[in-house]
């Protein structure tokens, strides 16, 4: 397929364990990113009349740079279960707002080798991919946002290297409420803890300690490490759970050149009713009555390791 026809394709997979690398586009022309998470409307899309697909090798990710794509103008990153779907899902609404959220090919980059690829290399095959997910392809995009998987804060220097002039937005939330959310409902990143490597190289657990970790405390020191991580970085916008959803329209859409009016405002103000992961209408009914207490030994983990890390945080939000 000659890259005029291609550039009307998103990339939907990414596989870096075949032979110089494959690239695997969807015709997505005429869908909107309207779920959730991107994975969701490609699921849509799979589930069409007549979905079509090409697999490229890397280089026509570069082939196809010349043609209309966005920057991210922002990079939400997150702690877990703090509102940052809620905040994708709002920013979304926005005229001229482009939101990705969560894409499975930046994940299966994210995961690859760093010394395998290099970090230069990784840095522009990111830049590449994360520009093609950015294509305009209504022409009315004018502002690009992407939201990131929790876990992705760990490689916030190759996103630093891709994307020097992006803002950096931190969504975190009490690492209490956090650690309780996600032992009730275990989200797809827990599945590092039967990957020694990947864990190795994210969050510097080795495979003798991961042997001998339960899931809590697993998902304990992910966390903490993740809070250790946006500490560290004095440039990002914090926002906290306790913000939304007024933080979106009051500070985080004018961070990316948005300023919205009364009236989207209002339509933002109603979004948000709903269960900001539910692509249908589910009213929101806040964090389930019956998710069970957190064992004692983890709550003094938290309150002496975490809990440092977000106050610190959460000051810095609060003097900005």
């Amino acid at each position: 397929m000659d890259a005029a026809r291609l550039a009307r394709f998103t990339p939907v997979a990414l596989d870096l364990a075949a032979p110089g690398g494959t690239v695997d586009w969807g015709d997505l022309a005429g869908l909107r990113f309207a779920e959730p998470f991107f994975d969701q409307t490609v699921e849509r899309w799979a589930g069409g009349d007549a979905p079509r697909l090409v697999r490229t090798d890397l280089a026509a990710l570069a082939a196809l740079d010349d043609t209309p794509s966005l920057d991210p103008s922002a990079l939400i990153f997150h702690l877990s279960r703090c509102g940052s779907t809620l905040v994708s899902r709002l920013l979304a609404r926005l005229p001229g707002a482009l939101v990705i959220a969560e894409p499975r090919p930046v994940n299966t980059l994210l995961l690859a080798d760093p010394a395998a690829l290099g970090e230069d290399q990784a840095a522009r095959l990111l830049r590449l991919l994360v520009r093609a997910l950015g294509r305009r392809r209504f022409g009315d995009e004018r502002h690009y946002v992407l939201k990131l998987s929790s876990w992705n804060l760990a490689r916030l220097d190759l996103f630093r290297r891709a994307f020097p002039d992006a803002k950096l937005i931190w969504v975190q939330r009490s690492p209490f409420d956090v650690m309780a959310s996600v032992l009730a409902d275990p989200p797809s990143w827990m599945a590092l803890r039967r990957a020694p490597i990947e864990a190795e190289r994210l969050f510097a657990l080795g495979a003798a300690e991961l042997a001998h970790l339960t899931d809590a405390s697993f998902c304990a020191l992910v966390l903490g490490s993740l809070l250790a991580v946006a500490a560290a970085a004095e440039d990002m916008m914090i926002v906290d759970y306790r913000e939304l959803p007024d933080a979106v329209w009051t500070r985080i859409a004018p961070a990316i050149g948005v300023t919205p009016d009364t009236d989207n405002i209002a339509r933002l103000g109603e979004e948000a009713r709903y269960y900001a992961k539910d692509p249908g209408r589910r009213l929101f009914s806040g964090d389930r009555a019956d998710r069970p207490a957190l064992p004692e030994a983890l709550r003094a983990f938290i309150a002496e390791r975490m809990l440092p890390l977000y106050d610190a945080l959460d000051a810095r939000r609060m003097r900005r």
